[in-house]
């Protein structure tokens, strides 16, 4: 039997898929000890209007409900709009959140208390930035969280 030249696959042979895009994602971890009690560092953690004055990269945060916000922010030059939503709380424990933004698309904050007055901070991002940037980036967000919590706590 000829066959053609439009001939149909055999059943036993294999489809070639196009294979998926994967972007490269990057994470970063870091800690920082800020002195004040635990429950009063996450209720400031809670605070996400807040968030410019430590996030020196969001220049505007807007309430959506209690689990999600809006956020624009200066990323290379560009302002990005994205949308967050908080997936996990634990009080004084850990807020987890997720983004819509390909730049900063995952994070957990845990807060630890070491004694009654200090409170260990650790940042967990994953993100499409380059690892340079995110953990310069977040040494100077948890700095400035730092001082944020602290001169509140001493006023």
């Amino acid at each position: 039997m000829k066959s053609t030249q439009h001939e149909l696959p055999r059943i036993d042979q294999k489809r070639q898929e196009p294979a998926p895009a994967f972007i490269d994602v990057n994470s970063d971890c870091q800690s920082i000890v800020v002195n004040a009690p635990v429950a009063e560092v996450y209720r400031r953690c809670l605070q996400f209007e807040e968030f410019p004055r430590f996030i020196t990269s969001i220049k505007k945060v807007e309430k959506i409900n209690d689990t999600r916000f809006s956020c624009a922010s200066m990323i290379n030059g560009q302002e990005v709009k994205t949308v967050i939503t908080i997936m996990m709380r634990i009080p004084d424990r850990r807020i987890a959140w997720q983004g819509v933004s390909d730049h900063f698309r995952v994070g957990v904050v845990f807060f630890d208390p070491l004694r009654r007055d200090a409170t260990k901070v650790t940042a967990k991002i994953r993100s499409i930035v380059e690892p340079v940037l995110v953990t310069g980036a977040l040494r100077n967000y948890l700095t400035n969280f730092k001082r944020f919590v602290e001169q509140k706590a001493t006023t």
